[in-house]
């Protein structure tokens, strides 16, 4: 096994948990021959030489190792599906999921698991491997999900950004079974959505949004709802599925508005639906309907925290024009997908717009991720998302 060996002074993060340790603070490899294969083992140790913990390393990324474990013992053999089993066991027992076959089963940090996030879609596992540590290790967490959840299928998502920043090849295909053919059904308490695996976003669906699809149907009856960002209709069904006056969906991707139109027939209900395709910044700016209910759920707007700035400005014009749209005593759910955009600079963002629209706001609300996306408070990083309910 290699040492990666820190610079002087550059070991306090790991001594307080924190799983990633940057380029910046290594000194030196030492150890085997050679530098390590992108996702060996390695052993983390300070200036001095004591063994602070172990994890996966990437050569070519800015984030060089990725800390599993931490302390002097070197790990047993068999903990990686022994993680793998206790994280879905977790989901498995908790009563607040039992109402949905939709579940993230692994949330990389949040479960000790860095660059591994695994979601259940009915008789389906989807995985995305987002380091070269766990890449490695396709087969021995595919056998550790097949275990842990009996699922007939396992499939792999690729995820090409991933691949570029860990030097590695992109792949997606089948880890066991066959692979789905089709969009597959999936249920969320009464609602029903069609998901599409291995063409979708992500995973095929934003599962982390669920709570927040259940207050938009406890609020829609008899409101004309918009689900700007609309994806596949997540909000736009949970609205017709609540009783809303009517639904336009704006979304870019045809793709995604055709099964956007499967979800709403699924979940019925609505006087009038409405589905646009165009992009929902443009569409938020021009002259039209106004809304009852607004729903704002754009792409990440910050990758990194060199974005925030940029990203500020992004979610305030957004939500200004979004305001303008607003009728009395409207409700407006805005969402942030960015750990570089906090809480507390999200409801800044949205106080300068309210000023911005000459129009007094209430925060009636907030979201945070859902208990099968846990956090781990070693690694703030892992609350990459958050909302607002907003009452004007």
């Amino acid at each position: 096994m290699h040492d990666v060996v820190l610079r002087g002074g550059r070991d306090r993060s790991v001594r307080r948990r924190h799983p990633w340790v940057l380029s910046g603070s290594v000194d030196r490899v030492a150890g085997a021959a050679g530098e390590p294969e992108p996702g060996a083992e390695v052993r983390v140790l300070d200036a001095a030489g004591e063994v602070l913990g172990f994890g996966h390393y990437s050569p070519r990324s800015a984030l060089r190792v990725r800390l599993h474990t931490f302390g002097k013992d070197e790990p047993e053999d068999d903990w990686l599906a022994r993680r793998i089993e206790r994280a879905v066991a977790r989901r498995r027992t908790d009563p607040t999921l039992a109402r949905t076959d939709a579940v993230r089963l692994v949330n990389a940090e949040g479960d000790g698991l860095p660059g591994l996030v695994a979601d259940r879609y009915g008789d389906v596992v989807v995985a995305r491997f987002a380091t070269a540590g766990m890449a490695t290790r396709r087969e021995r967490v595919a056998d550790a999900l097949r275990a842990a959840t009996g699922a007939a299928a396992g499939f792999e998502r690729g995820d090409s950004t991933a691949a570029r920043r860990e030097g590695m090849a992109a792949r997606q295909g089948p880890l066991w079974g066959e692979p789905p053919g089709e969009p597959v059904t999936v249920r969320e308490g009464e609602r029903r959505y069609r998901v599409d695996l291995v063409g979708g976003q992500k995973t095929g669906f934003y599962l982390d949004l669920r709570d927040a699809r259940d207050r938009v149907e406890s609020e829609a009856r008899g409101r004309r709802v918009l689900d700007a960002f609309a994806y596949t209709g997540g909000f736009g069904a949970a609205a017709a599925r609540g009783g809303a006056a009517s639904v336009t969906l704006v979304e870019s991707s045809r793709p995604a508005l055709a099964l956007a139109r499967e979800n709403l027939a699924l979940n019925a209900g609505v006087a009038a639906t409405q589905l646009v395709a165009t992009d929902a910044f443009r569409y938020l700016r021009g002259e039209g309907e106004r809304f009852d209910l607004l729903v704002l759920d754009p792409p990440p707007l910050a990758r990194r925290r060199d974005d925030a700035r940029r990203a500020a400005r992004a979610y305030k014009d957004l939500l200004l024009h979004a305001l303008r749209r607003a009728s009395d005593d409207a409700l407006v759910f805005a969402f942030r997908c960015s750990h570089a955009v906090g809480g507390e600079l999200f409801r800044q963002i949205a106080f300068g717009a309210s000023l911005d629209a000459g129009r007094p706001v209430q925060v009636a609300g907030a979201f945070t991720l859902p208990p099968d996306h846990p956090v781990a408070l070693d690694h703030p990083e892992g609350a990459y998302f958050g909302g607002l309910l907003l009452r004007t």
